[in-house]
């Protein structure tokens, strides 16, 4: 390695002193990070990994993982920002910075609408993430089900890789409308990761499924899918057959099976979903404009009129413009009626807590259709 500071993608030989970074950091066990998010940490990707070398060895690591999101009618492109690390005797140069903006500028090269990631807020609001979307959590007992007949045990399997039930899993999960795309290769590695346990249902009820972690007597459901009877089935028999501790589901608001889980459950709290950062606008509005125009003609709104956005320091501006008829989305080079920073964009778009919530009320479209819907289910957190 030469001796720099500079970032720079990594290779395929890096890979196993930059997976000793971060094992260091973020796991403990045999396979580490590689085992438990084998879609990131693949040795044949490793265009996907940004590094920082000195004094010989690799000190610091960003990754950058290209994801498409459904959101229902349409597909928007976000590049997942994981495996945040610097060896702590090189921590206070700059190099999660700089390894950031290398990320950045690839993105806006490739004309990447969205950037996603967790962490502390504080930490990532500096370089434009802000919370955004919702997601809630359920606690459930089992003495949600008490005084109900037993499971159908005879029903429900245990998913172990078998090409038949990999079919049915990608069947119920393509018709989720907010979700990362998935093809047949990436579905089996992402149910086959370490520390996920996926529980089948094919009663007559139609089939169902629960992605669920399982190295603790205090478990979390981070994906799901199916019939309403065929989850409450599959709640069932884990709370009858696990000794737990706790159950825990994540749930989109907006899902169909969201009443589930909440009746069945002891309580509940929503909480921001992910941090995103919008760096091209009207990229992105243009991925999502089917998603516009339904949520705008569902309100039966009868009111036309346009506006334009733009983002502080961008060039691009977009032109939503609106009517009985639906919506349209156009790039413009107009002075924008809102221009607002990255932080703000987000908020206003995807809001937790109905951010901004004064700037939509100054116009009907975005009052009627904001915020936007998106989510990223558990097992795909990079």
């Amino acid at each position: 390695m030469t001796e720099t500071d500079s970032p720079r993608l990594a290779t395929e030989d890096d890979f196993p002193q930059m997976m000793a970074l971060l094992d260091r950091y973020f796991a403990y066990e045999r396979g580490g990070m590689a085992a438990r998010l084998p879609f990131c940490y693949d040795p044949e990707r490793s265009d996907r990994h940004a590094i920082v070398e000195k004094d010989g060895r690799i000190v610091s690591h960003v990754a950058a993982i290209p994801q498409t999101l459904v959101v229902g009618d349409g597909t928007v492109e976000c590049w997942g920002i994981g495996g945040v690390a610097t060896d702590r005797r090189y921590r206070g140069n700059g190099y999660m910075s700089q390894l950031l903006e290398f990320w950045f500028d690839r993105m806006d090269d490739a004309d990447v609408p969205l950037s996603e990631l967790s962490g502390n807020r504080q930490r990532y609001n500096h370089f434009g993430y802000e919370n955004a979307g919702a997601e809630l959590r359920y606690t459930i007992t089992d003495r949600s089900f008490a005084g109900t007949p037993e499971p159908a045990a005879e029903a429900v399997t245990c998913y172990d890789g078998a090409d038949e039930h990999l079919e049915v899993l990608r069947e119920i999960h393509g018709q989720e409308p907010y979700r990362v795309h998935r093809d047949r290769e990436l579905s089996r590695i992402v149910f086959g990761q370490r520390g996920l346990e996926t529980l089948l249902y094919e009663g007559d009820d139609g089939p169902a499924y629960l992605s669920l972690t399982r190295e603790s007597r205090s478990r979390t459901i981070e994906e799901f899918g199916g019939s309403e009877r065929g989850v409450e089935t599959l709640l069932e028999h884990v709370l009858a057959m696990y000794d737990l501790n706790e159950l825990t589901a994540c749930v989109h608001p907006r899902h169909l099976l969201d009443d589930v889980f909440h009746r069945h459950s002891r309580f509940w709290q929503q909480r921001p979903h992910r941090k995103l950062n919008v760096r091209d606008l009207p990229v992105l509005l243009e991925a999502f404009e089917d998603q516009l125009e339904t949520r705008w003609l569902e309100t039966g709104r009868s009111e036309r009129g346009d506006l334009t956005l733009g983002l502080e320091e961008a060039d691009a501006s977009v032109r939503l413009s609106y009517d009985t008829g639906g919506v349209t989305v156009e790039r413009s080079t107009a002075e924008p009626d809102l221009s607002l920073d990255r932080l703000s964009m987000t908020a206003l778009l995807f809001g937790f807590q109905d951010r901004q919530r004064e700037l939509r009320k100054r116009d009907p479209l975005l009052e009627a259709t904001l915020p936007l819907q998106f989510y990223i289910w558990p097992t795909e957190h990079v």
